[in-house]
Order: structure tokens, then sequence, then C-alpha cells
């Protein structure tokens, strides 16, 4: 029998914004580099869930679209949330969406919706069930010197002589 099952991959599936604290009392998030939400850039899947979550201690909105905007919240909009409270929006499109406070315009964001990444692999049900074990095999090299005894033969030579008579 064969099973699916997902790896590792990034899940974009679901994301939870939430305001920076004390970012609605104009702390001047807006001119640093993570900006005044929690991610200041989010990317979900389409179809996913986006959750706006207020965890600072004042009130704030999610609205689409930028303060300049004559129309906004026609993507979305969380209206008034209490510190603690929070609204959920499915997107249903890919694309990107700006939003901000509108209690607080100089809090501002960006949702980055693509579409859902693939990312399976095939395995029987038993690897899917079992775990696996890699063993590392340490070969250890030992040298050894090995001196042999030099043997020193003295060699005696025996003179003759013959007599000759």
């Amino acid at each position: 029998m064969i099973s699916i099952s997902p790896l590792s991959f990034a899940d974009n599936s679901e994301v939870t914004i939430t305001p920076i604290p004390g970012s609605g009392s104009n702390s001047g998030c807006e001119l640093m580099e993570d900006g005044c939400f929690s991610p200041s850039t989010a990317i979900v899947d389409l179809g996913g869930v986006v959750i706006f979550s207020n965890t600072d201690t004042v009130s704030h909105t999610f609205s689409s679209g930028v303060p300049s905007d004559d129309v906004i919240g026609t993507d979305f909009n969380s209206g008034m949330l209490a510190p603690g409270d929070s609204a959920e929006w499915t997107p249903e499109v890919v694309g990107e969406f700006s939003y901000f406070d509108m209690i607080h315009p100089w809090m501002q964001g960006l949702i980055l919706v693509q579409e859902a990444e693939e990312g399976t692999e095939s395995h029987s049900e038993e690897e899917s069930n079992s775990e696996i074990i890699q063993e590392t095999v340490v070969e250890e090299v030992v040298e050894e010197s090995v001196q042999e005894p030099v043997v020193e033969e003295v060699v005696q030579e025996s003179v003759v002589e013959e007599v000759v008579e």
C-alpha cells in the first residue's frame, strides 16, 4: 500500500498578524525595518487563513487599502478590535493586499497571497509508520611503526693453507 504524506516545506496555510507593542502610540514603528505589524509582510496561500490578532493594549483595525485611498476595506476589514480580540480573513484571489489601521494610519502592512505550493513525495506505509534510523560508521586508522631488528652477522673466513710437499 502506498500513501502520500507531505514533507517539510513552508506552510503558508495560516498566518497570524499582530501589532507591534506600543505601535498605537505613534512610536515611530513605521520608520523601523520591521514596521508596525508582525510580520510586516505576511505570506499566505490562496484559501488559507489570515488571523488578525490584537495583542496590544489599545484598539486597532486591520483594513485593506492605504490611508490615501478613497475606498478602503473592500477586501477585508476587521472592524475595531479591542485588546485580546481577533478576526479572520480567507483570501479568494492571488495578489498583494496593502492594509493599515484606520485608528492609527501610520501602521501599514502587506499581505502576499500565493498559489499553494505542492510538496509531496510517495512513501510506503511501512516507511511512514517506522522510525528511520541512520547509523554512522567511523573507521579509525591506526598506524603502527614496526621496527625490525638489524642483525649483523660477522663472517669469519678461515684461511687454509695447503702445504705442497
